[in-house]
């Protein structure tokens, strides 16, 4: 029941983390790249063939109404419901359905993983309802980490000088 931020620049590995941690579990995945059906963005990736049909125990959704995918959401139970370019939904605010969304957690089950490609793009009410952020490196200016988000600086600036594709996990709450 948790909800988790994965951030970070395009090419860095935010998808493949995201499918290790569906990889045999129940997910709902808004797949608006077609990412998690039968194409792979990389050649030596394993395809993940989500259903197309909403209420299969692994699922993805590949229209463009992110409303609808919201409310889908939260009919699921014990999910891992996975908003990939989470910043379309939120586009500098979060919207009363993805917030019930966020708090019914305890409730559903459900466990919420948001893509963002970078720290800036986070609303500040996400950042507060998250309990963990898995963050890569970002293109983000260090004086905005600081001023926005100052608890990711210290591995914001470890990753900078790190190899692309490693990640740091900051425990929120």
């Amino acid at each position: 029941m948790n909800n988790i931020l994965v951030i970070g620049a395009p090419g860095q590995g935010k998808t493949p983390f995201v499918r290790t941690m569906i990889e045999n579990n129940r997910c709902f995945v808004f797949d608006i790249q077609n990412e998690y059906g039968d194409r792979t963005k990389y050649k030596d990736q394993k395809k993940v063939l989500l259903s197309n049909n909403v209420n299969a125990e692994r699922a993805r959704y590949t229209g463009i109404n992110m409303d609808e995918f919201v409310n889908l959401c939260s009919k699921k139970r014990d999910t891992i419901c996975v908003f990939e370019e989470a910043t379309a939904f939120f586009q500098g605010r979060t919207k009363d359905r993805t917030t019930r969304h966020l708090i019914n957690r305890y409730h559903t089950g459900n466990v919420s993983i948001f893509l963002f490609h970078s720290i800036n793009s986070v609303p500040p009410r996400l950042m507060e309802m998250a309990n963990f952020v898995v963050l890569f490196k970002t293109l983000d200016e260090i004086d905005t980490v600081y001023r926005k988000y100052n608890r990711l600086a210290m591995a914001f600036q470890d990753l900078e000088e790190s190899p692309d594709g490693t990640f740091k996990i900051i425990k929120l709450i």
